[in-house]
């Protein structure tokens, strides 16, 4: 596929490049059209999902990323929190 950017996005895309953010223009621009997916209508994607049904479901759908950073960082916290005490205490 081939995509024309305006130049101000162009240079955009190729700063965050340099910065480091991105390994290539590709990756930010796929960054870019996941997150445009995320806020775009999904109701061919829900359809096909079975998520029309089960909001819950249609939400963890729509949001893995976030759900996937929300279940790491507990996992870390109870790494160094338990929840849990011990028989003992």
């Amino acid at each position: 596929m081939t995509i024309h950017l305006p130049e101000d996005l162009e240079r955009f895309v190729q700063a965050q490049v340099h910065d480091g953010r991105f390994e290539s223009a590709d990756d930010a621009i796929a960054e870019a059209v996941r997150l445009l997916r995320q806020r775009a209508p999904t109701s061919g994607t829900r359809a096909a999902k079975g998520s029309d049904s089960d909001p819950v479901l249609g939400a963890m759908y729509e949001a893995a990323g976030e759900l996937d950073e929300i279940v790491s960082d507990a996992m870390t916290q109870r790494e160094r929190e338990p929840w849990r005490l011990s028989t003992g205490e």
